[in-house]
């Protein structure tokens, strides 16, 4: 999945057209970092400082168009962070969160229920645009709906599979999922808009590439994984 991504990742980007070796590079050193992160993850760090400084050196081997080297080298860093990073911390989260699949369903549950809610609500109520000039279909009724659905969905989680989870869990996690997930969405959306492309691939017919799939829940497993493993300790939940 996270090949797939970061190759779909280059056809919406700078990196677009460019050599088969710029694209690959930045596939290969955007998996391998995904792997290293989950192999060592206390290394995290430094395994991001050696794929960045390998990435950026190997712009040089493709420096060919001077006008566009700066945003093809942009491009390239924000694919690590955007794809690899941030795909890493489902299966991190499964394996370092207290009952981790509980958190990884939680995190695909709210994701898809916010998703779900927003539209429906919007297809009902929605008159007012969210963000017009990136997305024209998303609404503040949509919006709306979407933390309410994810704010119920972890509420039923509590109620039903998930009872360690608190109710400040329910208001913390719901909430924030419900802010990020759309954000996450958005932030494909103009990746695409920019792009002028209707899918990030076609590697699933009729619902498009694998990020338009992820989109949110790159962003909600991010947050998801935080808030499970360091943030709910923190603030002494649980």
């Amino acid at each position: 999945m996270m090949a797939i991504a970061l190759s779909e990742f280059t056809n919406m980007s700078p990196l677009r057209g460019r050599t088969g070796a710029e694209r690959g590079t930045l596939v290969l050193a955007g998996v391998l970092l995904g792997l290293a992160i989950y192999a060592r993850p206390e290394f995290a760090l430094t395994s991001l400082i050696v794929v960045t400084l390998t990435v950026g050196a190997a712009q040089l081997l493709f420096a060919t168009d001077m006008p566009t080297a700066g945003a093809r080298f942009g491009a390239s860093l924000a694919g690590l962070l955007y794809v690899s990073v941030l795909l890493s911390a489902l299966p991190l989260l499964q394996r370092d969160a207290v009952q981790g699949e509980l958190w990884v369903f939680v995190a695909l549950g709210v994701t898809f229920s916010c998703d779900t809610g927003a539209y429906f609500a919007g297809r009902a109520l929605g008159k007012r645009k969210l963000a017009p000039s990136i997305s024209p279909g998303k609404t503040w009724a949509g919006f709306w709906g979407g933390v309410a659905s994810a704010m119920v969905f972890v509420f039923i989680a509590r109620q039903t599979f998930f009872s360690t989870l608190t109710l400040l869990d329910v208001v913390l996690v719901g909430g924030a999922s419900a802010v990020l997930g759309p954000a996450g969405d958005l932030v494909e959306s103009m990746l695409k808009r920019s792009a002028v492309v209707k899918d990030s691939g076609n590697v699933i017919p009729g619902h498009g590439g694998v990020l338009d799939r992820v989109d949110a829940l790159l962003f909600v497993g991010g947050f998801v994984y935080v808030y499970a493993v360091h943030l709910r300790t923190a603030l002494g939940i649980g």
